[in-house]
């Protein structure tokens, strides 16, 4: 009780810049919660839906892939699913097939994550100036009354570098945090990227057996085709490569 009351007094000496610190801190922990109850809602078991994906692709049973995507949640099973219908529909480029859908869903993949930036650069701004202006306050006092109190000069000081150290205390902790939210979409974008990597090489083996891609969905060879290098990923989605370069510059 007696710690929280000390908290409460120096927020009340840090002066007027502790408002919008206050603020920004409340919009900061916002921003965090929404991104990790994003990042909960399209979480799964990456292997159990490999695993799942190739069986099914394995004994050419699209239907039983596009069922499983269908009932795999989030941003992943929606993609998957809409790849896997193109296909079925005669469709053998997976990049054209899911492009469409990964940029539509790039909005939920964005959103908050610039705001939450801004956040974590403004707090300790903000708690550096706060700081800064006490400064000039109490110079001016000095000067005003033409004597140093040595015991004022340095409660002046240790009073006004509250606003920094409330600043840092908010930018520290939301940096970690987006760290890990960043950490954990990149990986949610390997898998995503890992997926389509099977469903192509389903598509370029070209088979024709019943339930699985149909003739007119058989693979022709034609520049979006062309064999990728080895290890490379990119060749199959680069709008995911993309967005995993986007993710990891913010």
């Amino acid at each position: 009780m007696e710690t929280i009351q000390k908290l409460i007094h120096l927020g009340v000496q840090g002066g007027f810049f502790m408002i919008p610190l206050a603020v920004v801190a409340v919009v900061t922990l916002g921003l965090i919660i929404e991104r990790l109850l994003f990042l909960r809602e399209n979480m799964l078991d990456w292997d159990r839906f490999h695993f799942e994906l190739k069986s099914a692709l394995k004994e050419n049973d699209l239907e039983r892939g596009i069922v499983l995507a269908a009932r795999t949640k989030g941003i992943v099973g929606r993609v998957m699913q809409e790849c896997l219908l193109r296909v079925q529909a005669g469709q053998t480029d997976v990049e054209r097939a899911t492009e469409k859908e990964i940029l539509s869903e790039m909005a939920s993949l964005e959103r908050s994550r610039g705001w939450l930036s801004t956040m974590i650069q403004i707090a300790p701004l903000l708690g550096l100036l706060g700081t800064v202006q006490g400064m000039i306050m109490i110079f001016m006092t000095i000067e005003a009354s033409a004597t140093m109190d040595p015991r004022m000069f340095a409660g002046g000081i240790y009073t006004k570098l509250v606003t920094t150290f409330t600043g840092l205390m908010i930018a520290v902790p939301a940096y970690v945090a987006q760290e890990h939210i960043r950490r954990k979409i990149n990986i949610m974008l390997h898998h995503l990227d890992l997926y389509l990597l099977e469903v192509r090489d389903w598509t370029e083996r070209g088979t024709n057996v019943a339930g699985s891609i149909p003739a007119a969905a058989r693979h022709a060879p034609d520049a979006h085709s062309a064999p990728h290098a080895a290890g490379s990923v990119s060749a199959v989605a680069p709008v995911v490569v993309g967005l995993k370069e986007r993710a990891h510059a913010q």
